[in-house]
């Protein structure tokens, strides 16, 4: 198994609402913590170092950093160009750092949008009074300037609804407490660790074969996929993406790269993987198209929508009378892919089936779409499937093999999975039959 990924904390809230001494106080608490150095285009302020404070970059230099895709987030603010570097933050965590950000509002909600899984904290002082003191205290910056600072306090405590805790900076001794917590507290979280190895040795046969993906390249399509009708509806379906998201995690937790595909989804993305949010079925095809050649398995856990609306209307349709729709198949995603990309990888493909004959069909559809194996799920089992926490089904291999799968949680079934298909790929029959 490999580390638990590092998290990304952001700490942001107006300027002299304290964020910058929590951060390093997180830091220098915590020995997997490091503190990110935003580049920026102002000039240094009394003992800043270039490199250790900040990156001191001239505006051209930042804005051909900003074409290059160089930043996670950039913003000007005051005036001034502040950005975060992309690769850094990703390979920090990547090595089971987590990075922490002190940074402005309108750049946090810009992590946030990047990656979903950030932890957001927005910092504030008690009052106004407190916060024009600390301002003017540190003097750096003229009565107009300070100005300026409060009028933008008001505009970025109106995103404070974005965030996910709030710190109220009027004891620093709490206020350090309460960062901790937090710190500690998402640490801790299921969702944001490695599936636990003591889990996996209470069964350990079921779980072998998860090694064979260390250094592997694996790509998981997740989630729904959306058809516009308007600017406002959409053809969907009811799959909420947990399955997709717990075999990214289960593939991540195995040691492989793992580049997440995913359809609109409401809860975040897994933290350690490299995620492409799209949203119809022909993004999603593009994305594979693209991203699919050298990987060593796709994994197609994305409940794709079978029709779209042969038209899109321009604005939102009014309501009158009926709407009558024509639709017409979405793309073959599998079957584009097989005559596409050259040498392709082996394929996990999944089949959601109600009533009898679902075993039939998803074994038409395994030789169809020349995959390696197909997970067949029913549609109709009591507490299993779309929109639930748990799931069940069998396992079934192009060569005839198969494994029942006893109903449980989807982040437990991904583990199964992700090890039987390890075992399949070596070459190792173990007792799947």
């Amino acid at each position: 198994m490999s580390r638990s990924p590092g998290l990304l904390f952001v700490l942001a809230g107006p300027s002299g609402a304290g964020k910058t001494t929590l951060a390093h106080h997180l830091v220098d608490t915590f020995a997997d913590a490091v503190f990110s150095v935003s580049a920026t285009t102002r000039s240094p302020r009394g003992t800043e170092r270039d490199g250790a404070d900040y990156l001191f970059l001239d505006r051209r230099e930042f804005l051909d950093r900003i074409e290059d895709g160089f930043f996670l987030e950039h913003a000007e603010v005051h005036g001034h160009l502040y950005g975060t570097s992309r690769q850094w933050v990703m390979d920090e965590m990547a090595e089971g750092r987590s990075v922490v950000l002190d940074i402005d509002v309108q750049g946090a909600l810009q992590v946030k949008r990047s990656f979903p899984s950030s932890v957001l904290i927005f910092i504030l002082p008690p009052d106004p009074g407190v916060l024009r003191r600390r301002l003017s205290s540190r003097n750096t910056d003229d009565a107009l300037v300070v100005e300026r600072r409060m009028a933008a306090a008001v505009r970025e405590t109106g995103w404070i609804g974005s965030f996910d805790y709030f710190i109220r900076n009027d004891d620093l001794d709490r206020s350090r407490i309460q960062v901790e917590s937090i710190f500690r507290g998402e640490g801790l979280r299921l969702d944001n660790m490695t599936f636990p190895a003591e889990a996996l040795k209470l069964a350990q046969e079921d779980f072998r074969g998860l090694d064979h993906w260390r250094g592997k390249a694996v790509v998981v399509a997740s989630g729904p996929t959306r058809e516009p009708i308007d600017r406002v509806r959409f053809v969907s379906n009811r799959s909420s993406g947990l399955m997709g998201k717990s075999l990214a995690q289960a593939f991540r937790d195995s040691g492989a790269r793992v580049l997440y595909v995913t359809g609109p989804v409401c809860g975040p993305c897994p933290a350690g993987v490299e995620t492409v949010r799209v949203e119809t079925a022909k993004e999603m095809m593009e994305v594979l198209l693209k991203r699919l050649p050298g990987a060593d398995l796709l994994v197609m856990a994305a409940a794709v929508a079978d029709f779209r609306p042969a038209a899109f209307v321009e604005g939102k349709i009014e309501r009158s009378g009926t709407l009558d729709l024509e639709m017409e198949p979405t793309p073959d995603i599998l079957g584009t892919l097989a005559g596409k990309v050259q040498d392709m990888c082996p394929v996990l493909a999944f089949a959601l089936e109600f009533g009898p004959g679902g075993r039939d069909r998803a074994l038409a559809k395994l030789d169809k779409k020349g995959a390696s194996a197909i997970f067949l799920n029913p549609g109709d089992a009591p507490g299993s499937g779309m929109e639930s926490d748990s799931n069940r089904g069998e396992l079934i291999f192009s060569d005839g093999r198969s494994i029942e799968v006893a109903q449980a949680s989807k982040r437990y079934i991904a583990q199964l999975l992700a090890a039987a298909m390890g075992r399949y790929l070596k070459g190792d029959p173990g007792r799947d039959g």
